[in-house]
């Protein structure tokens, strides 16, 4: 019923002997196992030999969007899980997601807690902030186990089960995720769309999940974070009423004006390709179900407010 979707690349040296374990053990009770290796150079793919799996290679590196896009062609499950390689889910992760996916139609994406190797919270879902800016609850926090399901706006794609016929319908020009974004923020993209459609995203109970960032350091490279800070504009231009941008235009000038004293070389208002954002922008305008009003009740307040809320 659920397809594990791997995008993979140059792990060799960050995949672990657990990770690797642990999808052998989901080999056995899931529909199909996809890796796409998205242009290694350390023939990570290697890895995955002893493992029951379909592997793509894609021939040079095309980013996490286009990988993963790839892989969801390939999909013919009712579900479809997509996990990071430095994220290693407990053995019920998968089906306690199916039992929930199955019980609450109007449902397209669920997942656990996950934590850091620290063992406080890398993310618990997203949080809505003035700014259109997602931010992870409870991070770095250190709570208690998950007792009861939470709707939460969105959830990280770090390790996330997803209702594929919920994907297909939020996709725009046969893309699921938003292809231009390259890495960073499409997960948050898609939330949105997600969202628009009033489709709804649960954290639930069970064993929490290890993210252990070994994939992280790509952050600090200054190409990515300029394209995080693209990324961000093209999601205020596409998935925003007229309405909204306005009442976020405030909020958003502030969050730049920070960005621009914390990291002013990262620091771009250049969105990209205007004609691709217009398609995409009439698009989702056109079909949006949600209403501004209906939305706007899970914007949290001031993301720069040092007393914001955590959770």
């Amino acid at each position: 019923m659920t397809t594990l979707l791997i995008p993979l690349f140059n792990g060799k040296k960050i995949i672990t002997k657990e990770f690797l374990y642990s999808v052998k053990k989901h080999s056995e009770s899931l529909k199909e196992i996809v890796i796409i290796d998205d242009g290694s150079t350390d023939g990570s793919y290697k890895i995955f030999e002893e493992v029951k799996c379909k592997i793509i290679r894609n021939d040079k590196n095309l980013g996490f969007a286009t990988s993963v896009n790839i892989g969801l062609k390939k999909v013919k499950s009712k579900y479809v899980c997509i996990l990071n390689q430095d994220c290693v889910i407990p053995e019920n992760w998968i089906s306690n997601a199916e039992g929930f996916l199955n019980e609450n139609k109007d449902t397209a994406a669920v997942s656990g807690l996950i934590l850091d190797d620290s063992g406080k919270v890398d993310t618990a879902g997203h949080l809505l902030w003035s700014d259109w800016v997602c931010t992870e609850r409870f991070s770095g926090m250190r709570i208690s186990k998950i007792k009861k399901a939470q709707e939460v706006f969105g959830l990280s794609a770090t390790a996330a089960i997803y209702r594929m016929s919920a994907l297909k319908e939020a996709a725009v020009k046969s893309q699921i995720f938003d292809e231009s974004f390259g890495s960073y923020l499409e997960d948050v993209d898609l939330n949105i769309r997600l969202r628009h459609l009033n489709w709804r995203s649960w954290l639930i109970p069970g064993e929490e999940a290890i993210h252990h960032r070994g994939s992280s350091g790509a952050r600090k490279i200054l190409k990515v974070r300029k394209n995080g800070t693209s990324n961000y504009l093209k999601i205020i231009f596409k998935n925003l009423s007229a309405k909204e941008r306005m009442t976020a235009s405030f909020f958003c000038a502030i969050g730049f004006f920070w960005g621009i004293l914390k990291d002013p070389l990262a620091t771009t208002f250049n969105p990209g390709d205007r004609l691709n954002l217009e398609e995409w922008r009439v698009v989702i305008a056109n079909r949006r179900k949600c209403s501004e009003k209906r939305i706007s009740k899970w914007i949290c307040g001031f993301r720069l407010n040092p007393w914001r809320i955590k959770g």
